[in-house]
């Protein structure tokens, strides 16, 4: 499958960026002319320690315009395409959250909620025949700290008989701001759960995800997904967590019209 074929990519990878930051990944890929709207189930394990987590069902919907895009989990507006190479503005989410009802400790039930935030920033991408390279730098808008992140990860499709399989390595790296935020603990905090205060710095955190994808018909596409992200130290080191690291695992069906 040659990789400047984005009809079948942008399927695939489409639902990606509903689950956590790790996968954000659904505006690296250029949209097929059309609608395309669908469901996503998925569900995160690790990010945080006695937690109860709960799988995430939301619709899914694309949509790839002339200049203007949307996808499940981003808005965006392409600011440059030549050659490969396409840089576009972007507003995604930042799916994780700590709900304390969902917490199976007396202690973390006493720190507050974390809810998810909306980021916004830039990607950039550029394809050729030895695969895909993706960045991306945006900064937190909805009023959670404003903190940062950006990421670098490469992309290689592979298409067996009717699977599309998209193995994506690649780093994370998040301002300390972003984590206090979501694995911080305050001094009121910890004087009200008996937690020790904790005020993470800056991490980077390497990720392995692998996509697969196959046509139902000639309207429906199912999609899978696996991902896993090993934490940095400065979330590592919580209070709030309990492993180095974090599993997501999405699987949509998307119709086009």
């Amino acid at each position: 499958m040659s990789l400047r074929s984005p009809a079948l990519l942008r399927p695939l990878l489409c639902t990606v960026a509903l689950s956590t930051p790790l996968l954000a990944t659904a505006q690296d890929q250029e949209a097929a002319p059309g609608v395309q709207a669908g469901i996503t189930i998925g569900a995160t394990t690790g990010a945080y320690a006695h937690y109860d987590d709960k799988p995430l069902v939301v619709p899914a919907l694309a949509w790839q315009g002339k200049r203007f895009f949307a996808s499940p989990g981003s808005l965006g507006m392409h600011l440059y395409k030549a050659d490969g190479l396409r840089v576009s503005a972007v507003v995604t989410p930042y799916t994780l959250r700590f709900k304390t009802d969902d917490v199976n400790d007396a202690q973390l039930r006493r720190l507050h909620s974390r809810q998810m935030s909306a980021m916004a920033g830039v990607n950039a991408e550029y394809k050729a025949d030895w695969g895909v390279v993706a960045a991306s730098v945006q900064r937190e808008v909805s009023g959670h700290g404003g903190g940062m992140e950006s990421s670098l990860h490469y992309s290689y499709p592979i298409q067996a008989g009717r699977f599309t399989w998209v193995p994506r390595v690649g780093v994370v790296h998040s301002s300390a701001r972003l984590l206090d935020y979501y694995y911080g603990i305050s001094n009121e905090e910890a004087l009200r759960s008996g937690l020790a205060a904790y005020r993470p710095g800056s991490a980077t955190s390497p990720s392995l995800q692998i996509a697969v994808s196959t046509p139902l018909g000639s309207k429906w596409r199912a999609t899978g997904v696996v991902a896993n992200q090993w934490f940095g130290d400065a979330v590592k080191d919580s209070p709030m967590t309990r492993d180095g690291s974090q599993t997501s695992a999405f699987i949509s069906l998307m119709r086009a019209f």
